[in-house]
């Protein structure tokens, strides 16, 4: 499938269903602990300029999982015909 036919190309070609789930769960985990933290910084009223990282790890955080939502957007498709190729040669064998 090239640009050429008409078909447009994956936005990541090496990201399974199975590894987008895996990193939306590990970046959705450290984005939520990043917020606690620096909702916990800012209730207690302490700042200190190393907070900062805390800060720029949430926005890290945030923008790939914005990432992750736009590949799965755009790759979705190829996801479900990568599947059902799976299925298809799976019910095959088993019909031998």
């Amino acid at each position: 499938m090239s640009e050429a036919e008409g078909h447009p190309r994956r936005l990541q070609p090496k990201t399974t269903r199975g590894g987008f789930r895996f990193q939306f769960v590990l970046w959705s985990t450290w984005t939520a602990l990043q917020l606690v933290i620096v909702v916990m910084k800012l209730g207690s009223g302490t700042w200190d300029v190393g907070d900062y990282l805390f800060v720029a790890a949430l926005i890290l955080g945030v923008a790939i999982l914005g990432f992750l939502l736009y590949v799965r957007h755009h790759d979705g498709r190829f996801w479900e015909a990568e599947e059902a190729k799976m299925s298809d040669w799976d019910r095959r064998g088993r019909a031998l």
